[in-house]
């Protein structure tokens, strides 16, 4: 084999992987190229059915949990209360959701009530385990009960803060240590 083929193929599959990010920046397109993450859904809020394809917002930030967790849940959605919060009049371009992953438990009221205590304009939603499941594979969501008692039981889950546009188009995903500032920062180039 020849010294300079294995530096070839690296270059080539650099350049298959960099290429839509590179359109994107030459074409003014914004989001995740190539993303297979995210799309419209209608899930049960206290208020009836919420369908995202009639929000009206600019962005809807997006977090699935529960409301049982013990600690990734609450701080996540804090964190994400404190970007809502930091976009100051431009908050109200963006809905801020909470998926539920456990609706055995997270009824209507619970995943609404939940929502809102972290800001009042969060809606909590909910709906069957095939309503739920099919979201959850819209936005590659991973979630497992662990633990046999039916009413004391844990759910092990990805912890993500999705960043979607108005056509529920994925723009950003923030990890649990993407800072505040980092966050707000990205979400307003989005607005």
């Amino acid at each position: 084999m020849k010294p300079y083929v294995p530096l070839l193929v690296a270059c080539l599959m650099a350049g298959l992987v960099a290429f839509p990010f590179i359109r994107n920046q030459t074409i003014g397109e914004k989001g995740m190229p190539g993303a297979q993450i995210g799309g419209h859904f209608v899930l049960e809020t206290s208020a009836g059915p919420l369908d995202t394809s009639v929000l009206g917002k600019d962005l809807i930030l997006i977090y699935f949990g529960y409301t049982y967790c013990p600690d990734v849940c609450p701080t996540e959605l804090a964190r994400m209360a404190k970007v809502y919060e930091g976009l100051g009049r431009d908050r109200k371009r963006v809905s801020g959701l909470f998926v539920t992953v456990d609706p055995e438990r997270d009824t209507v009221e619970v995943v609404t009530e939940y929502a809102q205590v972290f800001d009042p304009s969060f809606n909590g939603v909910t709906g069957d385990r095939g309503q739920i499941e099919q979201v959850m594979r819209q936005y590659q969501v991973y979630a497992q009960r662990v633990g046999d008692d039916p009413d004391n039981y844990t759910v092990d889950h990805s912890s993500r803060i999705y960043v979607m546009d108005g056509d529920a188009k994925l723009m950003a995903l923030f990890s649990m240590d993407t800072e505040i500032p980092v966050m707000i920062e990205q979400v307003r180039k989005f607005l």
